[in-house]
């Protein structure tokens, strides 16, 4: 009876943690749930500055999710000095790995600026030169890295770190925080998991 509520408790907990592993820790990471151009998009802090978010409508930037983009150096402080940025707190657990995925591009007028995505154990800088397709017109790329957690609550932050600011400030959409899949069991642990449950079962059938 041990044996099978064990097993029991190792496929709810397997497919529970299937289940909420693709689930986004971070809240409107899309900046669809914000409108104004200069006021801190909702759920996110600003660094140094006030910036809000920019449609793409407003200089034909291709698209990458959505309506809305995030521009570190955008209407609330449009000359984008070192150190501005963005950042947002959610609750991990410590030691357990997180993938960070995200749309980026820049304002790709003139100059070479560096963003650094930092989290938990993780710090990367990401160089943006211009693509001479024109101002506002450079396409999204999406960026991964992955994080351990080193505290029960961790904080993701883009900040401009490196570059002149005001002509080619970096510009970030489509932000998630997700479980590792190297965390996620594998559908074969499911399967193993209900077979010892169904072989369980039968056996406790036939011993009656």
């Amino acid at each position: 009876m041990f044996k099978f509520a064990k097993i029991a408790l190792l496929a709810a907990v397997a497919l529970s943690t299937h289940q909420f592993a693709h689930a986004n820790l971070i809240t409107n990471g899309g900046f669809e749930a914000s409108s104004s151009p200069t006021a801190t998009p909702t759920g996110w802090v600003n660094i140094g500055h006030s910036d809000g978010i920019i449609t793409y409508a407003a200089f034909g930037t291709p698209a990458y999710e959505g309506l809305n983009y995030y521009d570190l150096g955008g209407y609330g402080d449009a000359n984008g000095p070192i150190g501005d940025g963005i950042g947002q707190s959610f609750a991990t657990i410590v030691g357990q790995t997180y993938t960070v995925t995200f749309g980026l591009s820049a304002e790709n007028q003139s100059g070479v600026e560096t963003l650094t995505a930092a989290a938990g154990s993780a710090s990367i800088d990401y160089v943006l030169s211009i693509d001479g397709k024109g101002t506002f017109k450079r396409a999204f790329t999406t960026e991964t890295f992955d994080f351990t957690a080193t505290s029960a609550l961790t904080t993701l932050s883009f900040v401009h770190t490196a570059g002149d600011g005001g002509y080619n400030d970096p510009m970030i959409d489509g932000v998630s925080v997700e479980l590792s899949t190297a965390a996620i069991p594998e559908p074969e642990t499911y399967a193993l998991m209900l077979g010892g449950l169904g072989l369980l079962a039968f056996a406790r059938k036939r011993a009656k």
